[in-house]
Order: structure tokens, then C-alpha cells, then sequence
């Protein structure tokens, strides 16, 4: 089992943007429901995702992404606090591309990684589509109380606001958009 601990916050992205200076990736993510677990089998539509052992409990949140031509899917807990349950699993490409992902919730959007004074890594996402403009920066830690130099750019902290998660957006695009 994965732990994942992350502070998350808002960016404005009118102003310079020094997150762009190093390496970046596009990433395409949808997200799963009705995913089953049985004899070690991760099933979604009838389609064999993975083969996992390990008992996953608790998980409120299926999604696959396809980043830089990996596939990886991902398994998350509800979060308490900044912390999550997370699993990952890399996923063959033929089997992505044979999956029935039209109509799914999805989000677009270009990963920047930037490094703070700290050493710290931020992942800076820049949404595309529907919700094009919107910029959230996250940064993985060690503990909820590990210490972080903020960058200037940071806006409103996101980690304990509910609605500002991947997952909720893409439900929000998914049900604004016309039929």
C-alpha cells in the first residue's frame, strides 16, 4: 500500500511563469467507476486492467492516465487531511487503447516540474479544455508537518478544500458539457 501526501494550491498564471522552465508532460486522464477486485483481478467493463494480490480497501477513486506514453493506473482512499491511500500500476498500451473511454470523466492538462529553494519537487498542472486558465501546483511530502518554502506565486491553499481534486473536476466538466 501507497501513501500519498500532498499540499495542494491555487496559481495565478497571468503573471510570470517560472514553473515552465524545466521539463513538462501532457497528460490525459479519465476516471473509472464500477472497477471490481476478484481473485486478483482489477476488472473495469469486463476487461482485465492488472493483476493484483494485495487486499485494496477503502478505494473511492479509479482513474487512468496516459502521460508521455505510459500508461498508469491509479487506485486512491479518501483523503484525510493531505494524506491518501494510493496505488499505481503501470498498464500496457494496447490494453489502454483498447478501452471504451468516450464519454468518461476526463481532465487535459500539461504537467510542469518545478524544484523549490527547498529541493522540494512541485508538479504545476495548467488545465486544458473546459476549464483551460485554471492552474493548481502540488508538491509530495514526506509528513503532513514537513516544513515547505512556499513559492511567491502560490495562491489559496486547496489540501483541505473538497471539490478541488482531478477526479471532482473532471465530474464538473463532465456534467456541465451539453449532451
Amino acid at each position: 500500500m501507497g501513501v500519498e501526501i500532498e499540499r495542494r494550491f491555487l496559481v495565478d498564471g497571468r503573471h510570470e511563469k517560472p514553473w515552465r522552465t524545466g521539463n513538462h508532460s501532457e497528460m490525459h486522464q479519465h476516471y473509472l467507476s464500477d472497477v471490481s477486485h476478484i481473485d486478483g483481478k482489477v476488472m473495469w467493463r469486463g476487461i482485465q486492467l492488472i493483476e493484483e494480490n494485495e487486499v485494496l480497501e477503502n478505494i473511492t477513486t479509479w482513474r487512468i492516465r496516459l502521460a508521455d506514453n505510459t500508461v498508469i493506473l491509479t487506485a486512491k482512499g479518501r483523503r484525510i487531511g493531505a494524506t491518501a491511500v494510493e496505488y499505481n500500476w503501470n498498464v500496457p498500451t494496447e490494453i489502454y487503447n483498447s478501452l471504451p473511454l468516450d464519454g468518461l470523466p476526463k481532465i487535459r492538462k500539461i504537467r510542469h516540474y518545478w524544484k523549490g529553494e527547498d529541493g522540494l519537487l512541485w508538479e504545476v498542472d495548467e488545465f486544458e479544455g473546459s476549464i483551460s486558465g485554471l492552474v493548481i501546483a502540488e508538491v509530495e511530502l514526506e509528513s503532513e508537518g514537513q516544513r515547505v518554502v512556499l513559492p511567491d506565486w502560490l495562491g489559496l491553499e486547496l489540501t483541505h478544500l473538497k471539490g478541488w481534486s482531478n477526479s471532482s473536476l473532471s465530474r464538473m466538466i463532465k456534467d456541465s458539457e451539453p449532451n
